[in-house]
């Protein structure tokens, strides 16, 4: 009997538990105003200006700063890259600074993500972040000088984001000093036919070298915004 009665009550709360569980479609305008409703749906018709369709009610995307659908959060690039240029970014980590990683709107507009047969190149992959905002602000590109101006009220936060200004640095001092050994080389040639040497050998090992400081500049961008997102403990 005690199970019976288990089993009538999960029947009849799943259907308002599935609507809770399912998200609220809704767009913020950069004026700020927020307008919800239960379908959004982004249009992007052959030779018409693309648009999203929320409830019926079309809405022209330039006006568009933030907007959620069943597949994520989303931030609109229109004030970065131009009112055309129809680029958006999926939020894939929220805090005190939210990170968002570019997408193609084709794939998350509409009411279900098509995977291409050859895989999911086409969606987020959540390894990086190329834009970000803190709290409810503007978007903005993910590079040295706004990240720290943004975090520089978090000095832990902030060593981070210097040391990628530190990364950059080297890598350009490195490239400098191959592409240095590199032209030093052609030229002491310059009386002959120019011949590969040894040194030209080590001027590509040094300027190559620089790739592997990208990896280092990723990860020191990561512990900045992990250092930002970390509760402040307060003493008692």
């Amino acid at each position: 009997m005690k199970k019976l009665v288990i089993i009538a009550f999960i029947a009849l709360t799943a259907p308002a538990r599935a609507q809770v569980a399912t998200p609220k479609h809704s767009i913020v305008y950069f004026t700020g105003e927020k307008v919800e409703g239960d379908r959004l749906i982004y249009e992007s018709p052959i030779l018409k200006t693309p648009y999203f369709d929320l409830d019926g009610l079309q809405i022209e995307t330039p006006s568009i700063a933030y907007f959620q659908n069943n597949h994520g959060y989303f931030a609109n690039l229109a004030k970065i890259h131009g009112d055309k240029s129809e680029r958006y970014a999926i939020r894939i980590k929220t805090g005190n600074i939210n990170l968002y990683e570019e997408i193609e709107m084709e794939v998350y507009g509409g009411d279900n993500i098509e995977i291409a047969e050859e895989g999911n190149e086409n969606l987020a992959k959540g390894e990086d972040f190329q834009y970000f905002n803190v709290g409810t602000g503007e978007i903005k590109k993910a590079n040295y000088n706004n990240l720290k101006a943004n975090m520089a009220d978090n000095a832990k936060a902030l060593r981070e984001v210097n040391m990628i200004r530190n990364y950059s640095l080297v890598q350009g001092l490195l490239i400098g000093i191959g592409a240095g050994i590199i032209g030093f080389e052609i030229h002491r040639q310059t009386d002959q036919a120019v011949r590969f040497t040894p040194a030209m050998a080590m001027g590509i090992v040094v300027g190559g070298s620089s790739y592997f400081l990208i990896n280092a500049k990723g990860n020191a961008r990561w512990l900045a915004v992990d250092a930002y997102n970390k509760p402040t403990v307060v003493n008692p």
